[in-house]
């Protein structure tokens, strides 16, 4: 089965050959549209083929002839003369195919137009099965991979290129963009054969679109064009989230596009079952979560226990598919207990002591933060509370690794003492409620913390 030859071959006029590549492109809800279609083989038994590239075009140039660049050429500008351009220069400087041929080790793959990738949010992983240039495109705030940018499908002799449609958006126009762009979608097309009926010539070329056609006894059909087609692209950004207003105290929708706290802010509130997802690529240390792969990249948080509190513009800045993940454990919190003092005072009083407010395991976060960071997240340590003896007991293994302070540094008449040596020696204890297991973490880290002497 063809994806596109099989409809073609029923269409009896060249306007409905132009509407059904149009309407590749306007009738497409996908994130990704084609980019390069090679289907069918005129050559061989089914004796057709259809083929189409994209190409950008500037919006002040017309479009006055069938395929306005070579297929798949990339090059320097090469005329002489600047000072007096005429059309074929305008052509030469503002019209790019959009996927192009790249020399690598004697093979042709394809790649993205090199003009389209001198970006940060554009990243080159290699080159997949000598066929193309596998990249990836991120345009959020937190360093991910990204989505991929080509999607390559073959079936059989048939060969498709998908282009991301977000990575379009920083060149091309599309209604309610949020910066302008200067660049057209044009799809060039090839369809030839030798089967096909007459077509009824009834498409008028334009400055939108030219075709040529041909029909002949031996080679049968023969159409070419170049046509604007369109480019539709959508981002609903809003999550389906309750934002508690720092201002009202009262939930009110989200608001995507705040990222600085300037104009509004307001708290997202999640329970605790969001932890769990939340702690698989973040550590946890005083009041921030810090990426675990880019540790470059950090979120002020709130994490209390039985909830976690983000500030809505540090919301904004998590990657779409942690939010997917953890969005359905959103809450709108039935107290006042919002965020933590340490918090406020940091944020709402631009206070430089903030970190004399933290709770015992945060402190002690700041403190290994600020004196043995690299050396504690190698250990993959976090500040989470434990739900169990056996978290408490891994947390107490970690630490006295990290700091060499063991718990018998402590009164080990101490009944508590006594108890947390049991549990790191992983001896039986009975059965001790969570509620006392985090009241036990909070202790230790606040004796550890004390060890350590705090910041000098």
């Amino acid at each position: 089965m063809k994806i596109y030859l099989d409809v073609l071959q029923k269409l009896t006029s060249t306007k409905d050959i132009v509407e059904f590549i149009t309407n590749i492109y306007e009738n497409s809800e996908e994130i990704y549209i084609p980019a390069l279609i090679n289907e069918g083989n005129f050559i061989g038994e089914l004796e057709a083929d259809f083929y189409v590239k994209l190409v950008l075009k500037h919006k002040e140039l017309p479009i006055n002839k069938t395929w306005l660049i070579n297929n798949l050429q990339f090059s320097l500008p090469t005329f002489f003369n600047i000072r007096e351009l005429d059309e074929d220069n305008n052509h030469e400087i503002f019209i790019h195919n959009l996927i192009v041929y790249k020399n690598y080790r004697n093979a042709s793959i394809y790649q993205v137009n090199p003009l389209l990738t001198a970006t940060e949010s554009y990243e080159e992983e290699g080159v997949k099965n000598l066929k193309y240039v596998e990249a990836y495109f991120n345009d959020e705030y937190q360093s991910k991979k990204g989505s991929l940018i080509l999607e390559y499908l073959k079936k059989g002799n048939n060969e498709y290129f998908n282009i991301l449609k977000s990575f379009l958006t920083q060149y091309v126009i599309y209604e309610g963009q949020q910066w302008d762009s200067a660049y057209e979608l044009v799809a060039e097309f090839e369809y030839r054969n030798k089967n096909h009926p007459f077509l009824t010539e009834n498409y008028i070329n334009s400055s939108s679109g030219v075709i040529d056609y041909y029909h002949s006894d031996k080679q049968g059909l023969y159409l070419r064009g170049s046509i604007k087609v369109p480019f539709k692209y959508s981002k609903s950004s809003v999550r389906s989230i309750k934002v508690i207003d720092l201002g009202t105290h009262e939930p009110r929708t989200h608001n995507p596009n705040h990222y600085n706290g300037d104009t509004e802010e307001g708290f997202v509130v999640f329970s605790k079952k969001a932890v769990d997802i939340l702690q698989e690529e973040y550590f946890f240390y005083d009041i921030e979560m810090i990426e675990k792969k880019y540790i470059d990249n950090t979120v002020l948080v709130d994490y209390l226990g039985d909830r976690v509190v983000f500030w809505e513009a540090e919301y904004n800045k998590l990657p779409s598919q942690l939010k997917d993940k953890i969005d359905k454990y959103n809450i709108v919190p039935n107290d006042n207990r919002i965020i933590s003092k340490a918090m406020y005072s940091m944020q709402l009083e631009t206070s430089w002591h903030w970190d004399k407010d933290l709770e015992p395991d945060k402190k002690l976060a700041f403190i290994v933060k600020t004196k043995m960071f690299e050396r504690a997240i190698d250990m993959n340590l976090n500040f989470i509370y434990p739900q169990d003896t056996k978290d408490l007991q891994r947390f107490i293994q970690q630490i006295e690794t990290l700091t060499q302070i063991n718990l018998e540094k402590f009164n080990t008449k101490s009944e508590e003492v006594s108890l947390l040596i049991t549990i790191r020696d992983g001896n039986g204890v009975g059965n001790i409620t969570e509620e006392y297991v985090e009241e036990l973490y909070l202790k230790y880290c606040f004796a550890i913390g004390e060890a350590l002497g705090g910041i000098n």
